[in-house]
């Protein structure tokens, strides 16, 4: 395989010693070998090579497995993100980046992978011009595994580059066969000169729920990319009360005082609990932020705490537990007063309908409190796919609240990816389109109250439909199986809709935020459609349905560079 590195001054990949035969990774330049490694065989390695920049190079891999290469350490990679080589083992001469991307099953303008898993948003901030979004990876399959952070930047919130990946799980995980786990969720705060990373080293016996260690780590970085000085915080069992599940800090300064809420189970009930900080490593105990009464809830994950104008608001994503209507755990969020280091929640809600939303994070920028949200999948409806993507983020959203109430809303930069107009109509009675590509955006209004129903997705003999009557707007997918579950939202009158449809994927933002549902659908063909019928025509202000922006088409351009 021969590579130019150009301005790239780095070459990392993930390698792994296949069975049979001596694993070699060897680096030529000329005819000279610059670099030989042998790879192991229990899981993937990253390694990481130095390069001159404007420089021919000769890779030779024998007897070993490849999940990932690409090139970095350019002076300027916020810009450029990385330059993919390989992934799963095949030469990215051998096809394009469009065919890894534009396919039925891959979002085309909500956050992935480039390739194999992800979950957890982790990280969000903003660090001088650029936001940083970082997540919970494995590179090297469509499947949970030992966990490392991915990473990505951007200008805009919405046109991201990858970099290089952030955190790896530990030597001793990597290097045994009968350990998982890595690095787990957290956080980051930005300061003037770097980004700190917390988060929960976990390290696991394969199989054994008990034998379950998680600690709280902190990692530095000067320039945004590369993340060392890595430091434990918080050691494992370290707070008498907790069991196992101690994890996903979420690091926030307030009052003055920098506070950590971390997600555990305390005294024997699902809790996020509270520390506090005077130099972000030494951290004393302040209390139980929130504590759950069911004892059938393992433990709470992805706390997040934070003032929202006059409010104070707490997020938590529930483990093994079902709302009102019998979707899967939710992301609950908490309203209320902040005083004497004690949070007293007024209100209470579900921050989403849907199922497929979950371990939400924020932060604020600008005087934005900005949202992201995974895109889960408890149904397991994710087929695996050549290249594909497991898992994405919802577009960035803004909250708010009123009269105690959090509202979400898309943030505006959203809307820059707004593209043809296909249907533009009022006081109609019906609209049928066919969209190709089925990746659209729809908002609809009314002036009063009328039924209605609107096919957002067609599969074979499935469906997926959100149905209005009565003020109740539910979602309808009929692949959820045998089990009795509704996607309602909870709104006194419907008054605007708007519909964010990618190709797999689809949002709801009911009355400008007042509700917000993420729905997974499976769609074999890119062909899209919308089909809806109103009982009373005259009370449809206005049917838009306009085409969306797909955002990796400037990685394609950076990968032909």
């Amino acid at each position: 395989m021969i590579v130019f590195s150009g301005k790239y001054r780095k070459i990392e990949l993930f390698i792994k010693a296949q069975e049979k035969g001596e694993s070699l990774l060897r680096l030529f330049e000329g005819e000279c070998e610059i670099f030989r490694f042998y790879p192991k065989t229990s899981d993937y390695q990253r390694v990481a090579i130095p390069l001159k920049t404007e420089e021919e190079y000769r890779i030779c891999i024998e007897h070993a497995t490849v999940s990932q290469m690409y090139l970095c350490g350019n002076d300027d990679i916020l810009e450029t993100g990385i330059k993919y080589l390989m992934i799963n083992g095949e030469n990215m001469e051998m096809f394009h980046v469009d065919g890894v991307m534009d396919t039925p099953i891959r979002e085309q303008y909500h956050f992935t992978p480039f390739v194999n898993w992800s979950n957890d948003p982790n990280g969000l901030c903003w660090y001088k011009g650029y936001y940083h979004l970082f997540y919970q990876s494995n590179p090297h399959e469509q499947k949970w595994g030992r966990m490392y952070w991915g990473h990505a930047a951007s200008r805009d919130l919405i046109h991201w580059k990858h970099l290089p990946f952030a955190l790896d799980p530990q030597k001793e995980v990597l290097e045994s066969e009968l350990l998982t786990g890595g690095a787990f969720s957290g956080s980051a705060i930005s300061m003037e000169d770097g980004i700190r990373l917390f988060f929960t080293r976990d390290v696991e016996q394969i199989g054994d729920s008990g034998s379950i260690r998680q600690s709280q780590a902190t990692a530095w970085s000067r320039d945004g990319v590369s993340f060392g000085e890595e430091q434990e915080i918080l050691p494992a069992l370290s707070l008498q009360g907790t069991d196992v599940n101690f994890r996903d800090p979420k690091v926030f300064l307030l009052d003055g005082k920098w506070y950590m809420a971390l997600a555990a189970n305390y005294c024997g009930k699902a809790a996020a609990l509270l520390y506090s900080s005077g130099d972000l490593r030494q951290w004393t105990f302040t209390g139980p932020l929130l504590q759950l009464e069911d004892p059938d809830i393992p433990s709470l994950e992805c706390p997040d705490f934070f003032p929202l104008g006059d409010d104070y608001v707490l997020l938590v994503s529930v483990m093994d537990v079902k709302v009102q209507y019998g979707a899967k755990q939710p992301v609950n969020y908490y309203v209320g007063e902040w005083k004497g280091e004690k949070f007293r929640a007024s209100c209470e809600g579900v921050c989403d309908f849907g199922e497929n939303f979950y371990a939400a994070q924020t932060f604020e920028h600008a005087g934005r409190r900005i949202l992201f949200g995974w895109i889960c999948d408890w149904q397991k409806e994710h087929e695996i796919e050549k290249h594909g993507a497991y898992g994405s983020m919802t577009i960035p959203r803004v909250l708010s609240t009123k009269e105690h109430r959090l509202y979400q809303t898309p943030a505006s930069e959203v809307y820059n990816l707004l593209g043809e107009i296909l249907v533009e109509k009022e006081q109609c009675a019906r609209v049928e389109l066919e969209i190709p590509g089925n990746s659209y955006y729809s908002s609809i209004s009314f002036s009063e109250e009328t039924s209605f129903e609107i096919l957002l997705a067609e599969d074979g003999e499935d469906f997926l439909k959100l149905v209005g009557c009565d003020g109740v707007l539910e979602l309808i997918s009929t692949r959820m199986g045998n089990r009795p579950v509704k996607f309602v939202a909870k709104t006194k009158r419907i008054r605007k809709i708007e519909i964010f449809m990618d190709r797999r994927v689809v949002e709801i933002y009911v009355n400008d935020g007042e509700a917000v549902g993420t729905k997974l659908f499976v769609n074999h063909s890119k062909r899209g459609i919308f089909e809806a019928s109103f009982a009373d025509a005259l009370n449809v202000t206005q049917v838009l349905v306009r085409q969306m922006e797909a955002i990796w088409k400037n990685m394609l351009c950076a990968q032909k560079d």
